[in-house]
C-alpha cells in the first residue's frame, strides 16, 4: 500500500494498491468502499476470484433469514462483475502475466481508478482501466466505466455483464430469487424481496458501448439464469483501439425514506417501473456526468470539513482526510430510522449492527461539523425506545434498557448468543455483552446531553431528549441492588468497556456513568417542572416525575463510586481488580494482529488477569474529566495504559485524546499514529470484514480534540491544542451553537476566526467574546490580539 502524494492539487488524497495480491482482498475492498450513506459498496474488482467478499449494501434493510438467527444488513444483487474473455481466454490476474498494476482510491472525489497491462497465455497485451463511483448527488445511483485497449496485436472479446443474485452473506441468502426483465433491449432489472422482513429490491442495470469515442449499439444476447441476469456483447478490436464500457446501476427498495408513509399495493411493479425510468435517466447522463455532479458534492462537503496539517509524515495529513471520507459515507443523513453498522456500509462484519461506538466515538464529529446528522442519528436511538423498554422488560426492569446491538428500531437486542470456541475446552463461547454490558444507556443519555451543550437544540430536548434521559434513568434507578452491608446501591455482575472482564461488581466507568445519567434526570425534571410545564405535564403522565426523582435522588446520593486510594491515587477498575495476578503482555503488545492473547488463554484465564482489551478507566476520566484532578487522571492512564493491549478500535483513540490532554504529546501521537493505521496499516486481513466505522470517529476526534483541544465545560467550549512534535500546523472547522469557528494552531499561537453568532470561548486559558467576522490570535503566555 503506499500512500501517494500525487500532484500539487491531489497531493495527500490518494491511497494506492501498487501490486495486486490475491491473497489480500478484502483489505482494498473495504478501506477503499465507496457509499453515500444510502448505498455502500465493497471496492471488490470486477473480474471474479476466489476469496474476494463482494458487498452491495443499503442501509435500514435489514433482515433474518430464520428465526434462529439475528438480523443481519442483507447483501443485495451484486452488478460490479464484469467477465471479459480475450480470444477465448478469460481475463483474470492469476493467469498470464501483469505487466503493470495500480489501483488508486482517490478521498477528494470518491472515484476508484485502477489500471493495469495484461499479457495473456498467448502474447496479447492488453491495456485495462476500471473507475467506478457511487454518487454523492443521486443516492440510489452508482457508474462504472471499464476501458480495454489491445497493445500488440487485434483481438477478439467477449463481455459478459448484468446482475447476479446469487450472492449471500457468508452463505446465509437473504433474497428470494425475484422477478427478471430485459428492457427495451437494452437495461436488466431484478426485483427480489428479503425472506423474513420482506423489503423488496429493484436493482437494474444498463451499459453504454464506444469504439474510440463513437458510441455503438452492439447486439446484446441476454441470458437469464437462476437469480441472475445477464448480457453477453462480442467486439472485433484492432491493435490500440479503444473499447469503451459504461455500466450503470440504480437500486430501490420499498424502504427507501422517500416512501415512507405511502400506500403502495404492488411494490414489484412499482419499483421495476421506477428502476427502468431511473436508469434510462443515469445512462442517458453517463459516466463523466455522474462523476462531474458527485464530485461537486464531495467538494462542498471538503469546503466545510477538511483538516490540514502539516507534518514532518505526510501519512497524518492522508489518515484524517481517510476517516472524514468514510464518516460522509457511513450515515444516511436525513433519515433517523437507520444507525451506524460497527462496519458502516464497507462490510458484513458485526452484520450491519449499531453500537455504543456512535455515541462515544462518532457522534463528536457530526455535533461539531454536521449538527443536523448528528441529530438524525440520536432520534434513530429516540425511535430505538420502543425496543429499550421492551429489552428492559424482558429483563425485569422498568424504563429504557438500551440493546448493546440495534438494528430495525423495533427489534430489541439482536447480539448473537453464540460466538468461537474456547480455545481450551472447544465449547462455543456465550456472548455475554447483549446481556450484561449495559453502560451503554447511560452512554446514550451522555451523548444526547453533550449534543445539547453544542447544538443548544432546545426542540430535540422536547421532542425526544428528555424523554430518553428521564427513562434511561429510570432503568438505572430499578437496576441498582442494595448492599444491607454497606449501605449503599451498587451495579453488580456487568462488563465494563474492557471486554475482557465479564461478571464483575462495581465497574468504575458504569458506575460513574450511571451516576451521572441519573444525576442529569435530576437536574432536568426539576427544569421541566420549572419552566417547560406542557413537557412535564406529558412526561409526568408516562412515568410519574415526582416519584422518580424522588427514587433517583435516592439512589444516586448512595450509589457507591469507586474512589482514588490515598496513598497510590488509582481508582480499581472493578470490585477485585488489585487481587488480579499480573501478566507480561509484551509479547501481546507488540503483535500487529489483535487478540492474540485468546491463542494463549480462554476467557476464563483472562478474567484472572490484569489485562485490559480497551481503554475503561481512561475512558470514565476523559469522557468525566472535571470530576477527577489532572493527577489523578495522570496516575490513572500510567497505570492502566501498561495492562492495556488496545485489542479494540475504540482504544488508541481514547488514549490519544487523553494523553493530549495531560501533556504527554509524544505518546498521543503515537496513538493517533496507531488508530490511523488500524485500517491504512499493513496488517493485510484487519479490514476484511469492513473498516472500523469508530476508529474513524477516533482518529478525528485524536485530532480535534486531543491535539487540536476541543473540550465543552459546562456548557463553554474551551480550546487548549497540543502539537505533536512532528507537526508545525494543524486547521480545522467546527460549530458551536450558531458559531462557526476556523481554528489554526501553530507553535505558539491559536488563532480563531467566527463565521457565525457571537461565542464566548477560552482559548488557552483567556475568556474571549468573538464575534460574526472577527479573529483572535492567542499566544501561548495568554496574551490576544484581534
Amino acid at each position: 500500500m503506499r500512500y501517494d502524494k500525487g500532484t500539487k492539487e491531489l497531493e495527500n488524497w490518494l491511497i494506492e494498491e501498487e501490486r495486486f495480491d490475491a491473497e489480500s482482498l478484502g483489505k482494498c475492498e473495504a478501506i477503499f468502499c465507496q457509499g453515500n450513506g444510502y448505498l455502500g459498496v465493497r471496492n471488490a474488482l470486477n473480474e471474479r476470484y476466489v476469496g474476494e467478499k463482494r458487498g452491495t449494501f443499503v442501509t435500514g434493510t435489514f433482515d433474518r433469514f430464520h428465526e434462529s438467527e439475528v438480523t443481519e444488513l442483507p447483501n443485495f444483487p451484486d452488478t460490479t462483475w464484469i467477465e471479459i474473455d480475450i480470444e477465448g481466454s478469460r481475463f483474470s490476474m492469476l493467469r498470464g502475466k501483469v505487466l503493470e498494476y495500480s489501483r488508486i482510491m482517490n478521498l477528494k472525489n470518491g472515484e476508484m481508478v485502477r489500471t493495469t497491462v495484461w499479457e495473456d497465455t498467448a502474447g496479447h497485451q492488453v491495456r485495462f482501466s476500471f473507475r467506478r463511483i457511487v454518487s454523492m448527488e443521486d443516492m440510489n445511483v452508482m457508474a462504472e466505466r471499464v476501458e480495454i485497449q489491445p497493445l500488440n496485436r487485434d483481438i477478439e472479446i467477449r463481455l459478459t455483464s448484468g446482475i447476479d443474485g446469487t450472492v449471500t452473506n457468508t452463505g446465509t441468502q437473504h433474497f428470494t430469487e425475484g422477478t427478471r426483465r430485459f428492457h427495451s433491449g437494452r437495461y436488466l432489472g431484478m426485483v427480489c424481496k428479503t425472506i423474513q422482513s420482506g423489503v423488496t429490491a429493484a436493482i437494474h442495470t444498463g451499459h453504454i458501448f464506444s469504439l474510440n469515442g463513437d458510441v455503438r449499439e452492439p447486439e446484446l444476447l441476454p441470458i437469464i439464469e437462476r437469480r441472475a441476469i445477464k448480457v453477453r456483447s462480442e467486439f472485433q478490436l484492432k491493435k490500440n483501439e479503444v473499447l469503451t464500457v459504461e455500466k450503470m446501476t440504480v437500486i430501490h427498495t420499498s424502504r427507501d425514506l422517500e416512501y415512507e408513509g405511502i400506500e403502495i399495493s404492488d411494490w414489484e411493479t412499482f419499483l421495476m417501473e421506477k428502476g427502468r425510468e431511473h436508469i434510462e435517466k443515469a445512462c442517458a447522463a453517463g459516466y463523466d456526468i455522474l462523476k462531474i455532479e458527485s464530485a461537486k458534492v464531495w467538494r462542498e462537503i471538503w469546503e466545510q470539513e477538511d483538516i490540514r496539517i502539516r507534518s514532518e509524515d505526510p501519512f497524518d495529513q492522508l489518515a484524517i482526510r481517510f476517516a472524514i471520507y468514510h464518516l460522509n459515507i457511513m450515515v444516511k443523513k436525513d433519515d433517523s430510522r437507520v444507525g451506524i453498522g460497527a462496519k458502516a456500509l464497507s462490510g458484513e462484519g458485526y452484520k450491519g449492527h449499531s453500537f455504543w461506538d456512535t455515541e462515544i466515538f462518532i457522534l463528536p464529529y457530526y455535533m461539531m461539523t454536521q449538527p443536523e446528522t448528528a441529530r438524525t442519528l440520536l432520534e434513530y436511538r429516540y425511535k430505538n425506545l420502543y425496543g429499550a423498554r421492551k429489552k428492559a422488560l424482558e429483563n425485569g426492569y422498568e424504563g429504557a434498557m438500551y440493546p448493546w446491538e440495534s438494528a430495525w428500531i423495533d427489534d430489541g437486542e439482536t447480539t448473537p448468543l453464540w460466538g468461537a470456541a474456547d480455545v481450551v475446552t472447544g465449547e462455543t463461547l456465550k456472548i455475554l455483552t447483549g446481556i450484561i454490558e449495559q453502560h451503554i444507556s447511560a452512554d446514550i443519555a451522555f451523548a444526547i446531553w453533550s449534543y445539547y451543550q453544542v447544538t443548544a437544540d432546545e426542540s430535540f430536548m422536547e421532542t425526544c431528549g428528555y424523554e430518553m434521559i428521564f427513562d434511561t434513568a429510570r432503568f438505572w434507578a430499578d437496576r441498582v441492588e442494595w448492599n444491607d452491608t454497606e449501605m449503599r446501591y451498587e451495579i453488580n455482575d456487568v462488563i465494563g468497556p474492557d471486554e475482557y472482564k465479564e461478571h464483575v461488581n462495581n465497574n468504575a466507568y458504569t458506575n460513574y456513568m450511571v451516576h451521572f445519567n441519573m444525576e442529569l434526570a435530576c437536574i432536568l425534571i426539576q427544569l421541566c417542572r420549572r419552566e417547560k410545564s406542557d413537557i412535564y405535564s406529558r412526561l409526568n403522565s408516562q412515568m410519574d416525575l415526582s416519584a422518580l426523582e424522588e427514587k433517583l435522588e435516592e439512589r444516586r446520593r448512595l450509589l457507591y463510586l469507586p474512589l482514588p486510594e490515598k496513598d497510590s491515587g488509582l481508582i480499581p477498575q472493578f470490585d477485585g481488580f488489585w487481587k488480579l495476578k499480573k501478566l507480561d503482555l509484551a509479547k501481546y503488545k507488540s503483535c500487529s494482529v489483535v487478540g492474540t492473547i485468546y491463542d494463549d488463554y480462554n476467557m476464563e484465564q483472562i478474567n484472572s488477569f490484569q489485562v485490559i482489551k480497551q481503554a475503561d478507566v481512561v475512558l470514565l476520566m476523559q469522557l468525566l474529566s472535571d470530576r477527577f484532578s489532572e493527577e489523578i487522571r495522570r496516575k490513572n492512564f500510567i497505570y492502566y495504559e501498561e495492562c492495556t493491549l488496545h485489542d479494540s478500535s475504540l482504544s488508541k483513540s481514547a488514549h490519544c485524546v487523553s494523553a493530549c490532554e495531560l501533556g504527554f504529546e509524544e505518546m498521543a501521537y503515537q496513538f493517533f499514529q496507531g488508530a490511523s493505521r488500524i485500517d491504512l496499516g499493513p496488517a493485510m486481513k484487519s479490514s476484511d470484514a469492513g473498516i472500523h466505522s469508530a476508529a474513524m470517529g477516533g482518529i478525528w476526534q485524536c485530532v480535534v480534540m486531543g491535539f487540536g483541544g476541543v473540550r465543552i465545560r459546562d456548557g463553554e467550549l474551551v480550546l487548549n491544542p497540543i502539537l505533536p512534535d512532528a507537526w508545525d500546523n494543524l486547521f480545522y472547522r467546527i460549530c458551536f451553537g450558531k458559531a462557526k469557528l476556523e481554528i489554526s494552531v501553530e507553535r505558539e499561537t491559536v488563532n480563531v476566526k467566527n463565521h457565525g453568532s457571537a461565542i464566548i470561548l477560552q482559548v488557552m486559558g483567556r475568556k474571549l467574546e468573538i464575534k460574526c467576522g472577527d479573529s483572535v490570535t492567542v499566544g501561548r503566555e495568554g496574551t490576544a490580539t484581534a
